[in-house]
């Protein structure tokens, strides 16, 4: 296991470019972070957290910019205007997938969840890796890490830590608009006013 400075972008990139799982930190908790497009690094992660592709626990799909949403997802613009509203923050967005949008593991659902961290390190590193799917740094049953000495401690297993600490928010608010209308299926740290 490799820690990684903030500022050594290479190192995390090289990490995740050649299948491994980094864990992050987010302004909720830190993450374990792993390609999208990278199928083997995504069974890798989903077996460190115990977790069957089937289990209905969805990997979130982290991106950069409002604007990449529709790759990966439909979108109406109602949806379009409600993203550019709460992000980059605390929320998670589930929409129904765009049929497009071809990946071995996303295949296996029809919605897709996409978040935009309001975190400075995220933000800079999604930029530059492109998009990331991202869980949270624990093994199954057990609370989030909120450092990096606190993943290393509990996840030696991992490829790359980046070092620091998480910004200690609450977990992101769930928003399930997948269908005409969007439901609140998880209460966290960013206060949804209006849709």
């Amino acid at each position: 296991m490799k820690s990684i400075a903030r500022t050594d972008w290479k190192a995390a990139k090289t990490t995740l470019a050649s299948g491994g799982i980094l864990a992050v930190p987010t302004e909720t908790v830190y993450g374990l972070a792993v390609r999208y497009d990278d199928d083997i690094a995504i069974k890798k992660l989903m077996g460190l957290k115990d977790r069957a592709i089937n289990s209905g626990k969805v990997l979130t799909m982290m991106v950069a910019n409002v604007s990449e949403i529709p790759n990966f997802a439909i979108v109406t613009r109602e949806q379009m205007s409600f993203a550019r509203r709460y992000f980059p923050g605390e929320l998670t967005l589930i929409l129904k997938k765009n049929p497009d949008f071809k990946n071995p593991y996303f295949d296996n659902f029809d919605t897709i969840g996409i978040r935009i961290p309001a975190h400075g390190y995220m933000l800079s590193l999604l930029k530059k890796t492109g998009p990331l799917l991202v869980t949270s740094a624990n093994l199954r049953g057990e609370a989030p890490c909120k450092s990096a000495d606190e993943a290393k401690e509990r996840l030696p297993m991992l490829d790359g830590i980046v070092t620091g600490k998480a910004g200690g928010s609450l977990p992101s608010t769930i928003i399930d608009w997948s269908e005409s209308i969007p439901r609140q299926i998880r209460t966290g740290g960013l206060l949804i006013v209006h849709y």
